[in-house]
């Protein structure tokens, strides 16, 4: 839905991941330099409780940020501690799904 909605406006990099993994690919982005313009951890949901994560990285990389990397460093470490997504009904992912886009359209970020 959030790749869908933003892929006219911006270069979007939709990749089908579990939450782990995805915050993994955006922390090996950052090490390339890219800086994170999103917190991976803002909908107020747990890491168990929410199937969905959408990162917001700078287009073009530069000098590592260090807060970009403490930040995701963090969001590692709780989804580590806390576990990922369990199974969900399909309408409580959709639910999910819209608080996730709805957060990047209004810059919850």
């Amino acid at each position: 839905m959030a790749a869908q909605r933003f892929q006219e406006m911006f270069e979007v990099d939709y990749r089908e991941l579990a939450p782990l993994d995805m915050l993994k690919a955006a922390r090996n982005l950052i090490h390339q330099g890219h800086k994170l313009h999103t917190h991976p951890v803002t909908s107020g949901t747990v890491p168990d409780g929410n199937p969905f994560v959408s990162i917001v990285l700078s287009e073009e990389a530069a000098a590592t940020d260090f807060d970009s990397v403490s930040i995701i460093e963090a969001a590692l470490a709780l989804y580590a501690k806390l576990g990922t997504s369990r199974e969900l009904p399909e309408a409580v992912r959709n639910d999910f799904m819209l608080i996730n886009c709805e957060m990047l359209a209004k810059g919850a970020w």
